[in-house]
């Protein structure tokens, strides 16, 4: 998509990650191009995939509570698999700077980072984005501040 006027334009080719403990989704900023690039899931199967407590509700409707390791175990490998993704991805030379929005656990996934990707790193945002896409998502970025920031 063009980016509108009242955004700024990236200045080199940014990847823009953002991610929950469930999946990620990677976008492309170049000049003032965004791009949706893919969705990465988790597809993790552990021991306890089957921990759930089921109930039922005063009126009817059926609930669950999920374990809470299943989430943990869960996140835990897709900032694995998202790490080594974006560390493959610099290499193949398909971003310049990067822009992370991963909710409170921005700084799990960051120190998961090659160093390289690391130093790649314009802004982490402890904000889930997970569920904006477009001109949405680009309302959150602050990406004024991302941009401007010197990285030193």
């Amino acid at each position: 998509m063009q980016i509108g006027e009242q955004y700024p334009a990236f200045h080199k080719k940014t990847l823009v990650v953002v991610a929950d403990h469930k999946h990620a989704k990677l976008f492309l900023g170049e000049d003032r191009e965004f791009t949706f690039l893919e969705e990465v899931k988790t597809t993790h199967l552990h021991p306890e995939a089957g921990d759930r407590t089921s109930m039922l509700s005063s009126t009817g409707g059926h609930g669950a509570v999920i374990n809470e390791k299943e989430t943990i175990i869960d996140e835990d490998h897709l900032f694995h698999a998202l790490a080594k993704d974006l560390h493959i991805r610099l290499e193949k030379h398909e971003y310049e700077d990067l822009i992370i929005a991963a909710g409170q656990e921005v700084h799990q996934l960051q120190k998961l980072l090659h160093h390289d990707v690391n130093a790649r790193v314009l802004h982490l945002i402890p904000k889930l984005l997970t569920e904006f896409n477009g001109e949405r998502l680009l309302e959150h970025l602050e990406l004024g501040q991302a941009i401007t920031e010197d990285r030193s």
